[in-house]
């Protein structure tokens, strides 16, 4: 087992030296981990569903706005002996100053049995990207704009890895990997826009009180690319008390401070909202952001979370 956790590290660490691009972010991103790596697909035992939405730098006219929603379900996991499998599927909106970008995506993973305690999952994401001009702030005489289309349709593929036990879990998941230029049926998106190959790596821990009425998850998340920019790096620390209700903590390395707050309202469905205040130099246009997110997961009480055997999900099902 330690052999396969070095090789992994050996493979993907080296991303720590690369640098981030402005891809979709989120501050409660152990909530949506699927939405970040298509192997988490069927880590969670049944059918699971996300939906949320991000306003981002809320003092700023275009600033980004991201909603989306998706769903995972296992399957063949009763009863296995070595593997299981899960599926998943994945739709999102973007707009951020001129662009509007909708994708959509179908998963498939698998999970094998490494050893006693960790499972090790494969997964990958296909799907397509339609990146389109979305108002009419730039200048329609501009040549770039004139001679290129105004929305682009593109394949995409997000392969993924997630390693993971009962207490532990390291995830990896590259995006925009298959075709980043935005070109389709010789129409290129004005002056050949790109799309930066960009990594998400997770790190998470679960700590859970002798008498398994609170359960904690430091966390930390890294978004880097191949380009020259500074990674953005997240440090998240949430506690769940009885599964109702969890408060947590959010720092984005030079960019924002967040708070973090999560309840049950039903056995198995969850409301999450974030608030980011932002540090950096935007601080001074208010440029704040919020953040809500609603899932529903199969049942799973206090009790079950006493019992859960080594295969299911690491992370305590927060949703």
């Amino acid at each position: 087992m330690k052999k396969i956790i070095e090789l992994i590290l050996f493979i993907t660490l080296p991303v720590v030296a690369l640098n981030a691009q402005q891809e979709e972010q989120f501050t409660q991103f152990t909530l949506n981990n699927y939405g970040l790596n298509p192997a988490v697909a069927g880590s969670s035992n049944g059918f699971t569903l996300l939906a949320g939405s991000r306003n981002q730098w809320r003092g700023f006219e275009g600033g980004p706005q991201t909603q989306f929603a998706n769903f995972t379900h296992a399957f063949g996991k009763k009863g296995y002996k070595h593997y299981w499998h899960g599926i998943g599927g994945y739709v999102q909106q973007d707009r951020f100053g001129v662009f509007t970008t909708k994708q959509a995506y179908l998963s498939y993973a698998i999970h094998l049995k490494v050893s006693s305690k960790f499972r090790l999952g494969f997964g990958v994401a296909a799907g397509v990207k339609s990146v389109a001009f979305s108002n009419i702030v730039f200048d329609l005489n501009d040549p770039v704009f004139a001679e290129g289309a105004r929305k682009v349709l593109v394949p995409d593929i997000i392969p993924g890895i997630y390693l993971y036990s009962k207490k532990f879990s390291f995830s990896v998941s590259m995006h925009n990997v298959y075709k980043n230029t935005l070109s389709f049926d010789n129409k290129i998106l004005g002056s050949g826009t790109q799309l930066l190959p960009t990594a998400y790596i997770t790190l998470t821990r679960k700590i859970i009180s002798g008498d398994y009425n609170f359960v904690s998850i430091p966390a930390i998340n890294l978004q880097s690319n191949f380009r020259g920019t500074i990674p953005s790096v997240n440090f998240n620390f949430i506690t769940y008390y009885k599964k109702r209700v969890g408060v947590g903590v959010n720092y984005r390395m030079h960019d924002a401070v967040s708070g973090i707050i999560q309840v049950r309202v039903y056995k198995n469905v969850l409301i999450g909202f974030a608030y980011d205040l932002t540090i950096s130099n935007f601080r001074a246009g208010k440029a704040n952001s919020d953040e809500i997110m609603v899932g529903i997961s199969p049942l799973m009480s206090t009790e079950d979370l006493e019992k859960q055997s080594t295969h299911d999900c690491p992370k305590f099902e927060v949703f």
